[in-house]
């Protein structure tokens, strides 16, 4: 019985690691991107995103370039290599603003508050601030920020912060420019917030419930072998006190015994001498 238990608890137990593991690793994501640019002359350069190794896996950063008019800067007019060198030129020339894009994918809540610091240290040494955080609230998602861009520029800096929740987004400050996606550009100069809910069923809720079901229906199973098994394995034993069980119907072999007796016995008793 002892090892019965053991070896379905045995059996059990990557089962139940899976669930725990699942356990932690559902919740509210956030999806999005991040662009920070200035002008090509600030003498403070580009500002470029600098990751932690934590996030290296669901944000990827790329260069930014933003020009006036793509289409009129990437034209370029046929003729001799000396023409050719003045439309490179004059494509330096229509770049207005250069920097870094993150994509980022999946974030949990901790790493979306994260961001913000990232954002922050994007220009180097500047009083700037970011502050992003996520809660939830029943069916509801409240993403809450704030900003100082006191010491960048208007007109020369620029950032841009992109969130794609996981439902519709029911309620915004920002330009929503799809069912759950709002974009904020705050102005440089001067402080600025981020407000947006969204309203969509707990991931988290949910998982419980289909896990707890499958984990029930496990237990049940495993309490059912255990049943088995030790009835299997039961005592057939006379109990104490009980006597033992005896057969009462009449023997076959005992009767042919008796009267193959009866077949050998002498006819007639011995003469006297």
């Amino acid at each position: 019985m002892p090892v019965a238990v053991a070896v379905v608890a045995l059996l059990m137990s990557p089962l139940m690691a899976g669930c725990l593991e699942r356990s932690t690793t559902v919740g509210d994501r956030y999806s999005g991107s991040v662009i920070v640019a200035t002008s090509p002359d600030n003498p403070r350069g580009a500002p470029q995103l600098d990751l932690p190794e934590s996030m290296m896996g669901q944000v990827s950063v790329t260069e930014y370039k933003e020009s006036p008019d793509e289409s009129d800067a990437s034209a370029a007019p046929s003729g001799s290599a000396g023409d050719d060198k003045g439309s490179g030129d004059k494509v330096d020339e229509a770049i207005t603003r250069v920097g870094s894009r993150a994509s980022f994918t999946d974030l949990t809540a901790g790493q979306f508050g994260q961001l913000g610091d990232i954002i922050a240290d994007a220009y180097g040494e500047t009083t700037l601030t970011m502050d992003l955080t996520a809660k939830r609230s029943g069916e509801v998602v409240r993403f809450r920020g704030d900003t100082d861009l006191s010491d960048l520029i208007p007109g020369r800096d620029y950032v841009q912060l992109t969130v794609t929740f996981g439902g519709p987004v029911t309620a915004t400050n920002g330009d929503q420019v799809g069912e759950s996606t709002v974009t904020w550009t705050p102005e440089p100069g001067e402080p600025s917030d981020f407000s947006a809910d969204a309203t969509y069923p707990d991931p988290a809720t949910a998982a419980v419930g289909s896990w707890s079901w499958f984990v029930a229906i496990v237990c049940l199973i495993a309490v059912l072998v255990i049943v088995r098994i030790a009835y299997s394995k039961r005592y057939r034993g006379p109990r104490p006190g009980r006597p033992l069980a005896v057969n009462t119907t009449p023997s076959t072999l005992s009767a042919e015994g008796l009267s193959a007796a009866a077949d050998r016995a002498p006819a007639t008793a011995p003469k006297d001498s």
